[in-house]
C-alpha cells in the first residue's frame, strides 16, 4: 500500500510554491486521516487536500467523486492515414475547446489515450477502409502511438499532451491518461521497450511537474481474446508495471506522486491483488445493466480505494431508450462508485471526432442521426450535471432531483 510521503503532506505550504493550478491524489494515498476511497485535490492558492467537488455550486453528495468524459482520441495521429486529410493539433485544440462546456457540466475528468483506440473507420460511415491496427501494414491498418518501437517518445504527440494538460490545469480538472491499448503495444520491439515506454513516459510527467493526472496503465488490460502482443506481456504483467512506474516519482525524488491504476474491460472484474498495488479501481461498464453495475460498485466497495468507472459504452445508437441506460449507469456508479465515466463513441471516438455537444439536448428517435448525436451527447452531460451540481449549468430548473 503506497502513500504520499508524511514530509510531503507536512510541507505542503513549502511544496505548494511549485504546484501548477491543481493536484489530484487518493484518500488512500494520503494517509489515515482523510477517506481511502474518496479523491483529493489541492491548489497553489490553497495546499490543504480537499475532497473533489467541494465549493460553492457542488452537492454535497458529489464530494469525493469524478465525472470523466472518455476522449480516447484527444491526441490521436495515424500516420498511415491518406483517404482524407487530418491535423492532429486542431484535433486536440478542439479537445481543449470543449472543456469549458465539460466543467459548467460538473465533469472535471477526461481520459486520453497514448495509442488512441480504434477510430471506426468503415466506407458507409467515413470512407475509409482499414482495420485498427499496424499488424495489417500500411495500405490496410492504422499506425497511432505516441512511443517508437524503441519506446521513446513521439515529440508531436507530447507536444499535443502538453497543450491539452496545461489546458486541463489552468481549468482545474483532471486528465486519465491511458499508456498503452490493446492490439496496438504491437508496435513495440519487445517487452523490455514496453517498460521503457512506460518509464520515459512517467519521467516526462515528473520533469513537467504535471500533478492533475491519473496514469491508466493499459486500457481494458484484461481485455478477452487474444488482442495483446508481445506473449501477452502487458497483462501478465500489469501489477509490476504499476509498481515500477511508481518507483520512478522515488527514483527521480519527485515532490508529488500521481494515482496508478490500470483499467479492466466490460466484464468489470478487479482482482483483489491488483487493486492492493492499485491507487483506484478503474473499470469500463460496457453493454453491463445498471443494476450489474451497481452490485459490482458495491462489491468493490471492500478495495478501499476510489472505484471510478473510465468509460461506459450503454449502446451506439443514440435513441432514448439508450438514454435511458446511460442515466442509470451514471446513477449506479455516482451512488456506489466514486465516479462514471461517459464513452461518445460515435461523436468522439469514431472518425471523424467532434467534442462540442450539440446546442440543444433534446431529440427524438425520428431527429436526423447528425442532429441526434449532439443533442445525445448533451443530453447525457446534463444527467451528470444534476448529480454534482446545484443549479443546472444552462440556467434552467431541474426537471425532477436526482
Amino acid at each position: 500500500m503506497r502513500r504520499i510521503p508524511f514530509w510531503s503532506i507536512l510541507f505542503g505550504l513549502l511544496v505548494a510554491s511549485s504546484l501548477r493550478a491543481v493536484e489530484i491524489a487518493t484518500g488512500m494515498m494520503l494517509g489515515l486521516r482523510y477517506d481511502p476511497d474518496a479523491f483529493y485535490f489541492r491548489t497553489a492558492e490553497n495546499p490543504a487536500w480537499r475532497k473533489t467537488y467541494t465549493g460553492k455550486g457542488y452537492r454535497g453528495e458529489a464530494r469525493g467523486k469524478l465525472m470523466n468524459v472518455r476522449l480516447a482520441q484527444a491526441l490521436f495521429e495515424d500516420e498511415w492515414l491518406s483517404e482524407r486529410p487530418f491535423d492532429a493539433a486542431a484535433n486536440t485544440a478542439r479537445v481543449i475547446d470543449a472543456l469549458d462546456f465539460y466543467k459548467r457540466h460538473g465533469v472535471l475528468a477526461i481520459s486520453v489515450g497514448l495509442q488512441g483506440a480504434d477510430p471506426g473507420y468503415a466506407p458507409n460511415v467515413n470512407g475509409i477502409t482499414r482495420q485498427s491496427g499496424p499488424q495489417y501494414g500500411r495500405s490496410g491498418g492504422t499506425l497511432v502511438s505516441a512511443f517508437r518501437p524503441d519506446g521513446s517518445l513521439k515529440p508531436a504527440w507530447l507536444a499535443r499532451l502538453e497543450s491539452l494538460l496545461r489546458a486541463a490545469d489552468q481549468r482545474g480538472m483532471f486528465v486519465c491518461l491511458i499508456y498503452f491499448y490493446p492490439g496496438l503495444d504491437v508496435v513495440f520491439d519487445s517487452p523490455e521497450t514496453i517498460e521503457a515506454g512506460a518509464r520515459q513516459m512517467t519521467d516526462w510527467l515528473i520533469d513537467h511537474k504535471f500533478r492533475n493526472v491519473i496514469i491508466d496503465v493499459a486500457d481494458e488490460w484484461d481485455a478477452p481474446g487474444q488482442k495483446w502482443d508481445q506473449s501477452d506481456y502487458i497483462p501478465q504483467n500489469v501489477g509490476g508495471m504499476i509498481e515500477r512506474i511508481r518507483e520512478r516519482f522515488q527514483a527521480k525524488r519527485a515532490d508529488f506522486t500521481l494515482p496508478i491504476g490500470a483499467s479492466a474491460s466490460g466484464r468489470m472484474l478487479y482482482p483483489a491483488s491488483l487493486a492492493e498495488i492499485s491507487d483506484v479501481v478503474l473499470l469500463h461498464g460496457n453493454g453491463r445493466a445498471p443494476a450489474e453495475k451497481a452490485d459490482r460498485a458495491q462489491q468493490y466497495k471492500a478495495y478501499q480505494r476510489p472505484l471510478l468507472m473510465t468509460g461506459d459504452d450503454n449502446g451506439r445508437e443514440t435513441t432514448l431508450s439508450h438514454l435511458a441506460r446511460e442515466q442509470a449507469s451514471c446513477e449506479a456508479f455516482f451512488r456506489h462508485g466514486a465516479g462514471w465515466g461517459y464513452t461518445p463513441w460515435v461523436q468522439a471516438e469514431r472518425f471523424p471526432f467532434y467534442y462540442l455537444p450539440g446546442p440543444s439536448p433534446d431529440f427524438t428517435d425520428q431527429t436526423p442521426v447528425a442532429e441526434r448525436d449532439r443533442a445525445y451527447f448533451h443530453a447525457v452531460l446534463d444527467a451528470m450535471a444534476r448529480f454534482v451540481l446545484e443549479k443546472p449549468p444552462e440556467g434552467k430548473k431541474w426537471k425532477s432531483k436526482p
